[in-house]
C-alpha cells in the first residue's frame, strides 16, 4: 500500500486513495484497531486512543480525523505545497458530548480548497475563493451534524478554530486537545 501512496500525484488520486483504502476508527495504546462497530469504540477512546502518524495511518489502514490529516500533511508537504491543518472544538467549561474535528486546507492558483476524507458526509474537496469563505462554510456544516447531538444555541457560540503544527506522535487524546490551544485561534466572521 505504501507504494501506491508513494506514487500519488494529485489532490484528487490521494482522495481516491484515502477513500478506498483507509476506514475510520483509530489506534489504541494496546494495539488494539477499533472500528466504528467495535463495542468498546466509545468507552475506551479517552484511555487508549494514541495518534497516529503518517506511517501507521498506512500500515493500520485505520484512522479518525486527527490521524487521516496526519497522513495528508504528509503528502501536501512532501508535493510542497502551501496548506494548513485545522481544529475545531465547541469550548465548554462543563463535560463535552460533541465531537471535534480536523481537516486539511491547502492553496492552489490563489483558490483554498477544503480536502476531507474522514468526515464522510462531506468527504471530497471543496473550492473556495478565500479562506474565511471556506471557514464560514465548514461552520455551517458543521452546526448541521452538531445539531444532532441538540447543541444549545448559545454553545455553538464557543465553536473554536485553531490552526495547529504538526503533532508529536503517539499522544493521546486528551495531549492532542490540549496542544491545540497553544497555537492561533482562526476567527470566522459572523
Amino acid at each position: 500500500m505504501e507504494n501506491n501512496y508513494n506514487n500519488i500525484t494529485s489532490p484528487e488520486e490521494l482522495l481516491k486513495f484515502m477513500s478506498g483504502n483507509i476506514e475510520y476508527g483509530y489506534l489504541g495504546r494496546n494495539n488494539h484497531i477499533y472500528k466504528e462497530n467495535d463495542p468498546n469504540f466509545d468507552k475506551d477512546w479517552l484511555d487508549e486512543y494514541i495518534l497516529e502518524n503518517a506511517s501507521d495511518v498506512l500500515k493500520t489502514k485505520i484512522g479518525n480525523c486527527w490521524d487521516q490529516v496526519e497522513l495528508e500533511r504528509d503528502w501536501f508537504k512532501k508535493n510542497n505545497y502551501e496548506f494548513k491543518t485545522i481544529y475545531h472544538q465547541v469550548l465548554l467549561d462543563y463535560d463535552n458530548p460533541y465531537p471535534t474535528h480536523t481537516f486539511l486546507v491547502y492553496k492552489k492558483d490563489n483558490k483554498y480548497y477544503w480536502f476531507e476524507n474522514a468526515w464522510e458526509n462531506m468527504r471530497g474537496i471543496h473550492e473556495f475563493n478565500s479562506i474565511e469563505e471556506l471557514l464560514e462554510f465548514e461552520y455551517k456544516e458543521n452546526i448541521k451534524m452538531l445539531k444532532n447531538y441538540n447543541i444549545l444555541e448559545e454553545e455553538i457560540k464557543k465553536i473554536k478554530y485553531f490552526e495547529y503544527d504538526e503533532p508529536v506522535s503517539h499522544i493521546s487524546a486528551m495531549e492532542f486537545v490540549e496542544s491545540k490551544f497553544k497555537n492561533k485561534e482562526l476567527i470566522i466572521k459572523r
